[in-house]
């Protein structure tokens, strides 16, 4: 009755973690740019051990895989010449206070030195470094390379990653490099839409169902756990009468 009390009290915690990550994806279904989550318990089903600390929240999280969904949201027309989405594999790269991050957030816009920047303040980096925009015609091509008034100025430094799932996802839409994987060019396939922005890929029906699913699991585990306690009780009780 142990184990069992014990595999239902994960059971909680599990389906407690995945409705923490489909509740986090909803909220950011909105999002410009943003990648879902996707939570994996594979590890945790594999779990043999019963002893009392691996029931404990923090045991069972460090069973729990999450990776980042990468795949390609939705692109949106915004008429924007400044709204700038990937079509296909490929980030942005942006200078912020802690380093190089890489970002499929493209709703890009100007500081007072001209300067193109986030929303957040982070210069845009492109092959020359801050990329600097005076002027007032801006086009920007397919490859990235920017022009201001029918000359070139610079080229959007987008780039890849062998396995992007490595990239670890920060806030503001960020993403960091903690890997030794190096940066990838990419290739001739990825273009750029100049006003245009890809959106969430997150599937609001798909992540309502997870959550139901989920729901449903967490109060059978609940159940479970009431019925073994039931049945605790009535043993306690019975081997008590007997004396």
């Amino acid at each position: 009755m142990i184990n069992g009390m014990l595999e239902a009290s994960r059971g909680c915690l599990k389906e407690e973690t995945r409705m923490d990550i489909i509740s986090n994806n909803l909220a950011n279904s909105t999002g410009i740019g943003f990648k879902k989550d996707r939570v994996s318990f594979q590890q945790l089903l594999n779990q043999t051990t019963t002893s009392a600390d691996s029931s404990s929240k923090e045991g069972l999280k460090s069973d729990v895989s999450i990776k980042v969904d990468m795949s390609e949201g939705d692109i949106q027309t915004t008429g924007n010449e400044l709204d700038l989405a990937i079509s296909g594999d490929g980030f942005f790269k942006v200078n912020t206070p802690d380093g190089v991050r890489y970002t499929k957030k493209g709703n890009f816009t100007l500081d007072t030195s001209g300067n193109l920047i986030t929303q957040d303040g982070y210069p845009v980096m492109g092959k020359a470094g801050t990329i600097n925009i005076s002027g007032s015609k801006i086009a920007i091509g397919d490859q990235g390379t920017i022009s201001v008034d029918d000359t070139v100025v610079d080229q959007l430094d987008i780039v890849t990653f062998d396995n992007n799932e490595d990239l670890v996802k920060t806030e503001k839409g960020l993403f960091r490099n903690d890997s030794d994987s190096p940066e990838v060019a990419v290739s001739s396939d990825t273009t750029v839409k100049q006003g245009y922005i890809e959106l969430s890929n997150v599937n609001v029906a798909e992540e309502m169902v997870n959550m139901i699913h989920s729901m449903r699991a967490f109060e059978s585990y609940q159940k479970a756990i009431k019925a073994i306690d039931e049945l605790n009780n009535k043993a306690i009780n019975q081997v008590g009468s007997l004396r």
